[in-house]
C-alpha cells in the first residue's frame, strides 16, 4: 500500500481524452466566432453594436447553465452523462447557422450552441477535478486548454483554406464552413463515449439533497470570494473573438483571411498554457494571473493604436499569449479553494461570475464600438484589465488547502 502510495502521480487517461475531445470541439467552434462579424454585419445586415448584444447575451446565457450543470451533476454524482449531451446538442446546432437568412435563426443557433456550452463544460471541467492528482491539477487543465488552442488552430486554418478555394459567394461560402463544422463535434462524442471512465467520489455518494448547503458556501471562505471578486473586474474587460476578427477586416483585411488572425491567436494559447499549467502546479498560481492580465493590457493598447494590418496580428498574438496564461489558471485556483463535494458548484460559481463579467464586456465594446470606433472601445477596457491586475496583487491562497487536499485523496476511482 505504501509503495503505491509513493509512486509518482501520472496524468489519468481521461485528462488526455477531454484533451481531444476539446481538439475536435473547438476546430469547429472557432469558425462561428470568426465568421460571425461578417455574417451578422455584412451577409445579414446589422452593426457592431448588434454584435456585441448577441455575442454577449450568448455567452453570458452560457456562463448561467454553467452554474447550474455544475450543481446538478454534484447533485447527480455524474458528470459524464451532462459532457455528452453537450457535445451532441452542440452538432445539431451548426447547420442552423448555414441555414439563416435573418437575425432571428442565427441567434436562436447562437443561444442553443452557447446552451450546450454551458450544459457540458463545467462538469467537464469538474471530472478534471475529481480525477486528477493535486500535485498534477495546473497540468491537467494545461492539458485540455492546449487541446482546445490547437483545435481552434487547426480550425482556423481549415476555416481559410475553404474560404480560399471556394468559389461562390461570401455568404455562401461561409454557410458551406458552417455545415462541415459538424463534423469534428460527432467525432468528439465519440470520444466521450468510449473513452472516459468516471471516477466516484465518495463525498458526492453520501451526500442527500440539494448539494448547495450554507456549510459549504462558508467553507470556501473570504479568499473565494475576493477571488471571484477580481475575476469579475477581469471578466468586464474581456470581449469576445469575434471583436479581434472584426478589428482585422475593419483594416483592410480580406475575408478569407480573417480565419488566420484566430489561428494567430490560438497558436499563442496553446503554447502558454500547457506551459504556464505545469509551473502553475510549483509556483503561486496569481502570479501567472497577473503575467496574463498585463498581457492582456498591452494587447487592448496595441489593438486601440493600430493602424496597419501587422499591428493588429500582433495584438492578437499577446491576447492569445493572455488566455494561455489566465484560463487554466483560473479554473485550477477554484479547484484549489473548493471542497471535494461541491467542485461542481464552485466551478459552476466560477462560471456566473463570468457570466456577469462578460454580458457586460461585449455589450459595453460593441456599443463603444458603433458610437465612438474600436480606438475607445479598447481603450475603455485597458483600463478596465489595469485595475484588475492590481486587485489581482492582493488575492491570498486558501488556507484550508490542506485539508482539501487530504480530503481529495479519499477519492475512489471506477475501475
Amino acid at each position: 500500500m505504501n509503495k503505491e502510495v509513493n509512486e509518482t502521480p501520472k496524468m489519468p487517461l481521461t485528462v488526455w481524452v477531454l484533451g481531444a475531445v476539446s481538439f475536435f470541439s473547438n476546430s469547429a467552434a472557432v469558425v462561428i466566432t470568426a465568421l460571425t462579424p461578417e455574417f451578422i454585419i455584412h451577409v445579414l445586415g446589422s452593426t457592431a453594436a448588434v454584435l456585441g448584444y448577441i455575442r454577449g447575451f450568448s455567452e453570458a446565457l452560457s456562463y448561467l447553465i454553467k452554474l447550474f450543470s455544475g450543481v446538478i451533476s454534484d447533485w447527480m454524482g455524474k458528470r459524464k452523462v451532462l459532457i455528452l449531451w453537450g457535445y451532441l446538442c452542440a452538432a445539431f446546432a451548426k447547420p442552423m447557422f448555414a441555414l439563416s437568412h435573418g437575425l432571428g435563426l442565427y441567434v436562436s443557433a447562437q443561444l442553443l450552441e452557447r446552451i450546450t456550452n454551458g450544459l457540458r463544460d463545467t462538469p467537464r471541467d469538474a471530472l478534471i477535478a475529481d480525477c486528477t492528482p493535486k500535485e498534477l491539477k495546473g497540468a491537467a487543465y494545461g492539458i485540455r486548454q492546449t487541446g482546445a488552442f490547437a483545435g481552434s488552430m487547426i480550425g482556423s486554418i481549415a476555416c481559410f483554406f475553404v474560404l480560399a478555394n471556394f468559389k461562390g459567394s461570401s455568404a455562401d461560402s461561409i454557410r458551406l464552413v458552417y455545415l462541415l463544422a459538424s463534423i469534428p463535434i460527432f467525432i468528439a462524442v465519440l470520444l466521450i463515449y468510449y473513452g472516459i471512465n468516471e471516477p466516484k467520489i465518495v463525498g458526492l455518494q453520501k451526500r442527500r439533497g440539494f448539494p448547495i448547503r450554507k456549510s459549504d458556501i462558508k467553507e470556501l471562505g473570504g479568499n473565494f470570494w475576493f477571488y471571484m471578486f477580481v475575476c469579475f473586474i477581469f471578466m468586464c474587460a474581456r470581449y469576445s473573438d469575434a471583436f479581434l476578427a472584426l478589428r482585422a477586416k475593419e483594416l483592410g483585411l480580406d475575408l478569407k483571411y480573417i480565419p488566420l488572425v484566430l489561428a494567430v491567436m490560438h497558436l499563442f494559447n496553446a503554447l502558454t498554457s500547457r506551459i504556464v499549467g505545469s509551473w502553475s502546479d510549483r509556483r503561486e498560481r496569481k502570479i501567472f494571473l497577473a503575467f496574463g492580465f498585463c498581457m492582456m493590457l498591452a494587447s487592448c493598447v496595441i489593438l486601440a493604436l493600430a493602424k496597419d494590418i501587422w499591428h493588429v496580428f500582433v495584438g492578437v498574438a499577446i491576447y492569445g499569449i493572455h488566455y494561455g496564461a489566465t484560463q487554466g489558471t483560473f479554473f485550477a485556483m477554484v479547484s484549489d479553494y473548493a471542497p471535494p463535494q461541491i467542485k461542481g458548484t464552485s466551478i459552476g460559481i466560477f462560471n456566473l461570475i463570468c457570466c456577469i463579467g462578460m454580458c457586460i464586456s461585449n455589450a459595453l465594446t460593441g456599443n463603444l464600438w458603433t458610437i465612438s470606433g474600436a480606438e475607445t472601445a479598447f481603450t475603455i477596457n485597458a483600463t478596465i484589465t489595469f485595475l484588475a491586475t492590481i486587485c489581482v496583487l492582493f488575492v491570498k491562497a486558501n488556507h484550508n488547502k490542506d485539508r482539501i487536499e487530504n480530503s481529495e485523496n479519499n477519492r475512489v476511482l471506477a475501475k
